[in-house]
């Protein structure tokens, strides 16, 4: 693995973590967020994601 690419590995685990933080904000306090959908910018409370449903990542070889 070249070494650019374990540094942006790592930022992507950062980014998923700090977009989980928000989420779970935004559920405990009723705040919506924008999401892009159907070609344009929605604002929605967000919903509950399980690990499970979340995309991996290590099985793609990313």
């Amino acid at each position: 693995m070249k070494k650019h690419n374990k540094y942006a590995l790592i930022g992507l685990k950062a980014l998923e973590r700090a977009a989980a933080k928000v989420a779970e904000n935004a559920r405990k306090n009723k705040y919506k967020i924008p999401v892009w959908k159907n070609g344009r910018i929605e604002y929605e409370i967000p919903g509950i994601i399980t690990q499970d449903s979340a995309p991996d990542t290590k099985s793609k070889g990313v």
